[in-house]
């Protein structure tokens, strides 16, 4: 009868210690997307021939805890935490060094483009490059694999000329969400006529698409330099040109600025939308920011968000503005 006991307590003792690992190491199905760094500008951009400029500009990211323990998932109670299906980070049809080579190439171009705009803004002769627009990765859920193809070149949404990643954000967000998109492609140097189906992602529709803007890189002016080696993708590209439009152009009262933000950015000044605002406002506060610019888009996100002045902000213009009234 004891032996049975302590064998009965033993075999509670090894299923507790199972579950204990479960919980402590096992993996799950989500991810956590988590505020990341606040990044001093005038560490990253430098302006050739010119001074930086007095002040702090911040650029904000993100950053990803992906297939979490269920142990971990209590983090999402913390401030500016969010949960997140591992499906939802990054397509599932590459392996991670290609999207993080998209990444790279993304905030490649965000930087040329800010410079391009920047520099226009202060008066520069900038001439307007061509563009066109790469399909390039597809997600798990996208609907369009197998009717778009890689290397598809868009050059038109329901009749609508494509030529940057900004369009196409600014045509999706008149498609309703599930509705099916007449696309005008080149393939091998063939135009096509394709029905490419969207799904409803945040409300708005989507094509689970990755896609890129090649251009022939405008010869700005002024040469600019960029060191941010831990950070990729186009959302810096808002911060970026403030921070080169700046230094070209001093701005009165300047010491003031503590002024972070997020936001793409497209040759003609708009501004477009971004993942993650709620953790990037909440980077931004930490380092102490007294404003926060996010994409009229992503208001709603973070309008209500404490400590920090949150304005929205469609155009470069409408930013310079916004930081010219701190």
């Amino acid at each position: 009868m004891r032996v049975q006991l302590a064998r009965n307590r033993l075999y509670v003792y090894v299923a507790a210690a199972v579950i204990a690992a479960a919980i402590a190491f096992g993996q799950t199905p989500y991810s956590l997307m988590l505020p990341g760094e606040a990044v001093d500008l005038s560490t990253v951009v430098r302006v050739n021939g010119h001074a930086q400029p007095a002040g702090t500009l911040y650029l904000t990211d993100v950053r990803y805890a992906r297939h979490v323990t269920p142990l971990q998932l209590l983090a999402v109670l913390a401030p500016g935490v969010q949960l997140i299906r591992v499906g939802d980070v990054g397509p599932q049809s590459s392996s991670a060094l290609e999207y993080e080579g998209v990444q790279r190439e993304a905030m490649s171009e965000s930087q040329s483009i800010a410079a391009f705009v920047a520099e226009r803004a202060a008066g520069y002769h900038v001439p307007v490059p061509q563009a066109r627009v790469l399909a390039l990765l597809f997600t798990k859920w996208s609907r369009a694999r197998g009717i778009l193809h890689p290397l598809d070149m868009l050059v038109s949404i329901n009749g609508h000329p494509v030529a940057s990643n900004a369009d196409v954000d600014r045509v999706m967000s008149s498609i309703k969400p599930g509705a099916v998109a007449r696309i005008a492609v080149f393939r091998h140097g063939v135009e096509r006529i394709l029905n490419v189906p969207s799904v409803s992602r945040k409300g708005r529709a989507n094509f689970g698409v990755y896609m890129t803007t090649i251009y022939q890189r405008p010869e700005v002016p002024v040469a600019v330099s960029f060191h941010l080696p831990r950070v990729a993708g186009s959302s810096g590209g808002l911060m970026f040109a403030l921070q080169i439009y700046r230094t070209l152009h001093p701005m009165a009262g300047a010491q003031r600025l503590r002024v972070a933000g997020t936001g793409t950015i497209a040759y003609d000044g708009s501004v477009g939308p971004i993942e993650g605002a709620r953790q990037k406002v909440a980077a931004a506060r930490a380092a102490g920011a007294s404003l926060f610019l996010v994409p009229l888009e992503n208001y709603p996100e973070v309008a209500s968000a404490r400590g920090i002045r949150v304005v929205p902000v469609s155009s470069f213009s409408q930013a310079l503005r916004a930081i010219a009234s701190v």
